[in-house]
């Protein structure tokens, strides 16, 4: 016999070499625990006791109705029980663990992503400690677990991390889940995310999502609008590529290049934050007036939800 005890959850193990043998051991010992309890001063509450069977299961062939008596109440025998936050089964592979938690973590990825909109809201640091609370959540008692992860239960948990990551870097949805873990410095903003991740007002990326008929830059005519032609080429945003050129020194302005450079000093990193700010805010603008007009084609028509209204009142 093994007894367990923290804080108030308190496990007793047993071992047998047939299921008889073990309930009458198991019934014996918690009787016991539960009368030491008892003697300091405290009561154990048999309705919340559960019990299961590791090993021999098969051979033993345990009914629905098993169950061991405990101060003359019946302890059902499931194929699972809760122990430290951590729900236990026969086999050890913690699926059913993570059955019950993905939708608590979708829950609070939910609930924080709506505190975490892309324009304005929370700043970088309060983002990192909200994204915290769900990575804590999802990792509890990964030391006991990790070794028995599968592939379908680390999607169940790379979903809810993967919503609140991007709201903390302040990217759509879908934005693929790389991120700079590594980085010193700079905080990421919507209109820098968009560039770096492609994922924003360029042709290329709208024609992709059903938003425009064409990849075709509507600013200069060239036939694919990406970020990097955004950032290298388009004519339109000559004075800005200047200004960055002047302030970071840079020749190569290929999309490495400049994560580069920005990686590599706060000043290049604010001149290309700049950049973007200057540039996108002025593409979602042009967009907003296509959305508008009286002649819009019926894919750019946009449906006013909640997260659109709150942008607009945010930018107008």
């Amino acid at each position: 016999m093994v007894t367990l005890c923290y804080a108030d959850d308190t496990l007793v193990a047993v071992r047998g070499r047939e299921l008889e043998e073990v309930l009458r051991r198991a019934a014996v010992a918690t009787e016991l625990t539960v009368h030491r309890i008892g003697l300091l001063g405290l009561r154990v509450a048999i309705a919340k006791t559960e019990a299961m069977v590791l090993g021999g299961v098969r051979r033993w062939r345990l009914q629905a109705n098993t169950a061991l008596r405990v101060e003359g109440q019946s302890v059902q025998v499931k194929a699972n029980i809760k122990y430290l936050g951590l729900v236990l089964d026969r086999k050890w592979t913690f699926e059913e663990h993570f059955a019950r938690l993905a939708p608590r973590l979708v829950g609070a990825a939910s609930a924080l992503g709506n505190l975490l909109p892309n324009l304005g809201g929370p700043n970088a640091p309060c983002r990192r400690l909200f994204a915290g609370v769900v990575r804590s959540m999802a990792l509890y008692g990964a030391p006991i677990w990790a070794g028995r992860l599968r592939e379908r239960t680390k999607a169940l948990l790379r979903r809810p991390q993967r919503v609140v990551a991007q709201r903390a870097v302040r990217a759509y949805r879908t934005t693929s889940h790389a991120d700079w873990l590594g980085r010193r410095r700079g905080v990421l903003t919507y209109r820098l995310t968009q560039v770096v991740t492609g994922h924003g007002c360029f042709g290329h990326y709208l024609h992709r999502i059903g938003r425009e008929p064409s990849t075709q830059c509507l600013d200069c005519g060239v036939e694919d609008d990406t970020a990097q032609h955004t950032l290298e080429e388009c004519s339109r945003w000559a004075v800005e590529r200047a200004a960055l050129v002047a302030a970071t020194g840079l020749v190569d302005l290929s999309l490495h290049s400049v994560i580069g450079a920005m990686l590599s000093s706060e000043r290049r990193w604010d001149a290309v934050a700049s950049f973007c700010e200057d540039v996108m805010s002025q593409k979602e603008a042009a967009e907003r007036e296509r959305e508008a007009a009286a002649d819009a084609l019926p894919l750019r028509r946009r449906r006013q939800g909640r997260r659109r209204r709150a942008f607009l009142r945010h930018d107008p």
